[in-house]
């Protein structure tokens, strides 16, 4: 049985997470929170030996695009955060979250061609590899595009009990991830998805905010969550795929670290018995099927 493995995927925004609904609470936690957050996960992965993928917004490298958007530059224009992941003594996985986080199920398939192109063409611009690609909103849509613009992997939505009632009934699907993340109940370990054109990796488990009613979930809880994660992965011999935002860090900040640092120092534990491998997403698409 083949070892099992974490991968971590992050999805990088800032303002363009929210282009559509954008309020002060977005604009004052972005402007006072969001760099600190990014520089605390690169320090933590630096430190315990672990790469993962940062699937960052295209836009954020291009100053034109910040031109048109309200509120300050900083809030859409960011290349100094890239240039740090890409400085990290960790090789990270820069991949992409499309061009402007626009919604690819919405979107028809010549929007959504140019939408690619944009964030191709900004990768090519700044030599930054596009392997891998994670979808604005987790709305996964006219995958054959992806494979055409040369990404190979994707992530796909999480493999869990709720997400089977979200997509009959939204709100109920949202009350049904409410109670999973609120009950010590396992993640799924999930296996690739491999074929010739393009491969995915469905999701796990998010690391979720601690804002509005979320902040009554036990931190015991989730931990226990995270440790299920990775023991039902090495049972299986699958992948625990952890995904979050840097906004999930927004709300109960030290709490969330003090959760996220333990749970990675266990894997950085799991690592050295050798009883666990730490691939980023884009590792995934080099490695024998």
């Amino acid at each position: 049985m083949s070892i099992a493995k974490l991968t971590i995927s992050i999805d990088l925004e800032l303002a363009w997470g929210n282009w559509d609904n954008l309020t002060s609470f977005h604009i004052q936690n972005i402007e006072l929170k969001e760099r600190e957050i990014i520089d605390r996960l690169l320090e933590l992965f630096e430190r315990y030996g672990l790469s993962v993928t940062w699937a960052f917004v295209a836009a954020l490298l291009d100053e034109e695009s910040s031109k048109s958007m309200p509120g300050k530059k900083s809030l859409w224009f960011a290349p100094e955060i890239i240039e740090k992941i890409s400085r990290s003594s960790m090789a990270h996985d820069l991949g992409s979250h499309g061009g402007k986080h626009r919604y690819f199920n919405n979107m028809t398939e010549q929007e959504a061609i140019e939408d690619l192109e944009f964030a191709s063409n900004i990768h090519s611009k700044y030599n930054i590899p596009l392997n891998s690609f994670v979808y604005p909103r987790n709305k996964v849509a006219k995958t054959q595009i992806l494979a055409k613009h040369g990404i190979k992997i994707y992530r796909s939505a999480d493999k869990a009990w709720h997400e089977s009632i979200r997509r009959k009934q939204i709100h109920l699907g949202r009350a049904a991830n409410l109670i999973d993340k609120m009950l010590p109940i396992s993640p799924q370990a999930v296996k690739p998805q491999f074929n010739k054109e393009i491969s995915n990796i469905p999701g796990s488990m998010l690391f979720f905010s601690r804002n509005g009613i979320r902040r009554f979930v036990q931190p015991s809880v989730t931990l226990t969550k995270l440790e299920k994660g990775l023991q039902k992965a090495i049972s299986d011999g699958g992948v625990f795929h952890l995904w979050f935002h840097p906004s999930n860090f927004w709300s109960e900040t030290e709490q969330q670290f003090a959760i996220f640092e333990k749970f990675i120092k266990r894997v950085s534990d799991l690592k050295n018995l050798d009883q666990l491998e730490v691939r980023n997403m884009a590792e995934f698409s080099q490695h024998e099927h």
